[in-house]
């Protein structure tokens, strides 16, 4: 899988948690969510996000990818932020592909300033 089909899968993911997600009552139950178990926007997520997970598997775990450096995309931040709950750090670090430190620093920025601003979120919609 290359950089561009991950990406589609990401936007996707990004989409529904902003199309549908957003607006759920279901969403922030805790334990007793049923974005898991019987929502099909989350199976739907669930089956995105599980074809990403079996291309890491298939990479060969002694390697470490190279790390970006540089500017955030927002796509990049919306990822970190919509995911900061759900995955640690490390594997943030991994799916990003960024260094740990990198994904903590902005994490920490992104909660400083608030979340993701509307605009960023209009990055998204109309990527140039």
């Amino acid at each position: 899988m290359n950089r561009r089909e991950k990406k589609h899968i990401r936007l996707q993911i990004s989409q529904l948690l902003d199309t549908h997600c957003a607006l759920c009552d279901e969403r922030n139950d805790g334990k007793d969510s049923k974005c898991l178990t019987t929502c099909p926007i989350g199976k739907r997520m669930q089956a995105l996000s599980s074809q990403l997970e079996q291309h890491e598997t298939h990479t060969n775990p002694n390697v470490e990818p190279p790390s970006k450096k540089g500017r955030w995309t927002a796509e990049e931040e919306l990822y970190l932020w919509n995911h900061r709950q759900i995955l640690s750090i490390s594997q943030l670090a991994a799916r990003l592909e960024r260094d740990r430190n990198a994904v903590y620093l902005k994490l920490r920025q992104l909660i400083k300033k608030g979340g993701i601003s509307n605009s960023r979120k209009e990055d998204m919609k109309h990527p140039l």
